[in-house]
């Protein structure tokens, strides 16, 4: 296999993440690319917004060392419900630090300043004074569809403005299909539709999301049932028979006779 990646960024919520409790995709990515630098940015319960913004900050450094041809960039959306407050002053938040990699669970997190902590993660799961608040008072599910919908074109308009190679997905169903703004049903709503259709599908991965991919296509058992997140035997599968494959058919990289 062939590639001129010299730089590969992956970003997405705790599907992403690397290291975790299995070995993920961008890990599993990356020993078949092989580049000189890899940045890792998925982070559990991460957010779209969380997502984007640290996509855009790494690759615009990336973009100080490589050419664009040799940056290569994948992002597995997280659920539209999912939101994060920026916010200078200390807020009280749910503390989240899980495992052995806790930076990537910690909650505030941080994007560009690597000193201060200042976004600040919201998940409906949780009962912390700043998630029920905002759920309670400035949370609707169309409202998050539309902004996750802005996340995804705005991170698709950079990439495509400096001739970045990318694939995108979905992490799970509830990343842009969630009852009762369902895809077949978005039609229905002129100002979600609008921005639904900007979305160019032709650089994300042919499959419906991760989880119904490993689940009903893998081959493969998830770990820890009923534990959606995908077991490493998935994650493997996953590169081996769809992103690695995509890479070959947009000519990303090339294959080579041993």
């Amino acid at each position: 296999m062939l590639s001129n990646i010299k730089c590969l960024i992956t970003a997405g919520c705790s599907y992403s993440q690397v290291p975790n409790r299995d070995v993920t995709w961008p890990f599993h990515l990356n020993k078949h690319l092989n580049p000189k630098e890899i940045h890792y940015l998925g982070q559990g319960a991460a957010g779209n917004g969380i997502i984007s913004r640290k996509t855009l900050y790494a690759v615009t450094k990336a973009l100080e060392k490589y050419k664009p041809e040799e940056i290569l960039v994948g992002v597995m959306w997280s659920g539209f419900d999912r939101r994060e407050i920026y916010s200078r002053k200390s807020l009280d938040c749910n503390r989240i630090e899980y495992g052995n990699n806790t930076d990537a669970y910690a909650n505030p997190t941080k994007i560009v300043d690597l000193k201060d902590r200042n976004y600040y993660i919201i998940n409906k799961n949780w009962d912390d004074y700043l998630t029920v608040n905002f759920m309670k008072y400035a949370y609707t599910d169309e409202d998050s569809l539309m902004v996750t919908i802005e996340h995804v074109l705005r991170v698709q308009t950079f990439l495509k403005l400096h001739n970045i190679n990318y694939f995108m997905t979905e992490y799970d169903f509830d990343c842009l299909d969630k009852f009762p703004y369902r895809k077949e049903l978005l039609k229905l709503d002129k100002e979600l539709f609008f921005l639904y259709n900007q979305i160019d599908k032709s650089h994300w991965l042919p499959i419906t999301n991760l989880y119904e991919w490993a689940k009903y296509e893998s081959g493969f058992d998830f770990a820890r049932p009923p534990d959606p997140h995908p077991s490493t035997d998935q994650h493997k599968a996953f590169v081996e028979k769809i992103i690695v494959p995509y890479l070959l058919d947009k000519r990303i990289i090339s294959d080579t006779i041993v």
